[in-house]
């Protein structure tokens, strides 16, 4: 029987500006051993690889790197290519492996097949951007085709790509209405878990056994609780809790079932992880770029100057709020300011 494996990793949870996004891929493969995911880096290695080549390019054999986004993205002081390259061609080539020979051309259309919608504030809804950023056209859609071969040599095939966009007021009404930061994330997950669920649980239907790994979410390492509060009407059966790792097993009506693993440096150690953690990462930095080039141009109409660019990290945060000041009213920051 096969396999479907769910990965799912935030990007953004610690910023004090900007969304915090939650990332899911799945794939389905063979699986030989019932006892162990196989290695999708070593089924694919025809097509991706883990390490970039250097200066934005493609390994030496032509394959797109698929890793954990933090490893991938590059310096916001590179100057002869885009830091966005690699997170951008592993993305597009997933999405048109879900979609053949089709590429989100803006970034609206990027976020729309993710299952976004960025109407919160007017610094999200600015004109859309070309995509892609990074790459020749020719040359991704050459990548990504390579992409797709690797995947058939493979029996592999990626079912869903999608991610969650948390808005600040939606972040920090969860942070009012739980009194815990770490409930952001969960309310993210719980929904991707959900929808994992009611898709590829049966294995009447799929013909396979559903696995969903998700990064651990901060140093929390018990989730039976939370996982039955996700799925209401489950029984959940606890395999393992250690500092490194959290297994169980959701049992539904029927047959219906899935092993869920929440695992430390998961985008490490599972490829659906990997490219989630990507997917995340982009939709954060795409809709950073807008939320930078709205303000920047109203500190310009209004004031005469240009804001420096922020990636909404605390201290970088703090300084664009001081800098930002003779732009912003209170509903901006009550709007765009995250709660500690």
């Amino acid at each position: 029987m096969d396999l479907i494996i769910a990965g799912i990793d935030e990007a953004g949870y610690g910023p004090l500006l900007g969304p915090m996004c939650v990332g899911l891929s799945v794939f389905r493969c063979p699986a030989p051993d019932a006892a162990k995911a196989p290695d999708l880096w070593s089924l694919l290695s025809h097509a991706i690889c883990r390490e970039p080549g250097r200066g934005g390019s493609l390994d030496p054999k032509g394959r797109i790197a698929f890793a954990d986004s933090k490893k991938l993205k590059l310096s916001n002081a590179a100057k002869s290519v885009d830091p966005l390259v690699h997170l951008e061609r592993g993305v597009l080539a997933a999405l048109r492996a879900l979609e053949p020979h089709t590429l989100p051309t803006t970034d609206d259309d990027l976020f729309t097949r993710l299952g976004i919608t960025m109407t919160w504030h007017a610094c999200y809804q600015a004109p859309p951007c070309s995509l892609p950023l990074a790459s020749d056209a020719g040359q991704l859609a050459i990548a990504s085709a390579q992409f797709l071969a690797g995947l058939a040599r493979a029996a592999v095939s990626l079912l869903d790509l999608r991610c969650e966009a948390l808005s600040e007021p939606e972040f920090n009404a969860v942070i009012a209405r739980s009194g815990n930061k770490s409930h952001t994330t969960l309310d993210a997950v719980s929904r991707h878990i959900e929808h994992v669920w009611n898709l590829y649980s049966d294995p009447a239907a799929t013909n396979a056994r559903l696995g969903i790994i998700c990064d651990r979410l901060g140093g929390r390492a018990e989730y039976a609780d939370i996982l039955a509060a996700m799925l209401p009407g489950t029984r959940i059966e606890t395999l393992e809790e250690s500092p490194t790792r959290s297994r169980y097993v959701i049992h539904g009506e029927g047959a219906r079932r899935a092993g869920v693993s929440f695992l430390v440096e998961a985008e490490d150690a599972h490829l659906p992880v990997a490219l989630a953690s990507m997917t995340a990462k982009l939709v954060r930095e795409l809709a950073m770029r807008r939320f930078n080039a709205y303000w920047s141009r109203r500190a310009l109409d209004l004031t005469g100057r240009e804001l420096k660019p922020t990636a909404g990290y605390a201290q970088d945060g703090r300084r664009w709020l001081k800098d930002a000041a003779p732009v912003l009213d209170t509903r901006d920051r009550v709007a765009l300011v995250r709660l500690a």
